[in-house]
């Protein structure tokens, strides 16, 4: 019989490094890359990809005409529109 303490089981600890990847509904897909060895508070690196056909919101802004565009508010970055633009002097 032996005598002591038992022999302890093997832990397998999770791994340490992995990548977490989120694809939304209009094709962009986002990558995010976790080292919990470098850094454990949050991802080590983002990566975005963008569909080729992809526009953004100043190129979408760029074809409306002036009144139906939307306008950032530099005073609480919350976008306004032309009337209320016009009243804050954001444009002439």
């Amino acid at each position: 019989m032996k005598r002591g303490r038992p022999s302890s089981p093997i832990i397998v600890e999770p791994s340490k490094k992995f990548t977490h990847v989120v694809k939304y509904d209009d094709g962009i897909v986002v990558t995010w890359t976790y080292n919990y060895n470098k850094f454990t508070n949050g991802p080590v690196q983002v990566d975005i990809t963008y569909p080729k056909d992809y526009k953004d919101l100043e190129e979408i802004q760029e074809n409306l005409p002036k009144t139906q565009r939307t306008y950032l508010n530099p005073k609480n970055g919350k976008t306004v529109g032309y009337g209320r633009a016009k009243q804050l002097g954001l444009i002439d």
